[in-house]
């Protein structure tokens, strides 16, 4: 019997482990297609679970961390989701754009928030935010986020955790989930 199979085996599993880390995996316990964008030292991941889509987003912050997405290059009728960190408990809000600096999150609409499965830490100067979303929207204030569906992203964060504070990096991308 050759001892190195079973040993080769175990370091392969530590491997698979150690990469699947935190990230939501699906019931098969298999990553699926995970994307990344990085811009301005802010990273967003994302991929498809069933129904759901999970996110990750940081940047080299203690304040607040957001994306956004609109089907036009107008920051009107963005659908945003904005998250910090305040005494270490996670927060992911869903906010729709009414024109610049005008956002409202879609709670003030009537809307129950879809954002689940949140999670997060800040440390060492950067805030790292875990989410997921139902793939399709539940109202006009929020968007389908299909995959292979083409969006403008909207990438910013800011150096306070109170969201009506201005960002110090605001960026927009245009993307395909």
């Amino acid at each position: 019997m050759n001892l190195m199979n079973p040993l080769i085996i175990i370091f392969q599993l530590t491997i698979l482990i150690t990469c699947i880390g935190h990230w939501p995996t699906s019931g098969q316990g298999q990553q699926k297609n995970i994307q990344t964008i990085s811009i301005n030292s802010m990273t967003m991941r994302w991929r498809y679970d069933n129904e759901r889509i999970f996110f990750e987003m940081s940047a080299p912050t203690d304040g607040w961390v957001t994306i956004g997405f609109n089907t036009k290059k107008d920051i009107a009728g963005t659908y945003l989701l904005m998250g910090n960190i305040v005494n270490e408990q996670p927060k992911v809000v869903e906010h729709f754009t009414i024109s610049a600096g005008n956002y409202k999150p879609i709670e003030t609409f009537g809307i129950g928030s879809q954002v689940q499965d949140v999670d997060g830490i800040e440390k060492n100067g950067k805030t790292t935010l875990k989410f997921s979303l139902p793939i399709r929207a539940v109202s006009k204030y929020q968007k389908n986020l299909n995959r292979d569906l083409k969006y403008t992203l909207i990438m910013a964060y800011s150096r306070e955790d109170d969201f009506q504070h201005h960002s110090m990096m605001r960026t927009s991308i245009n993307v395909k989930l």
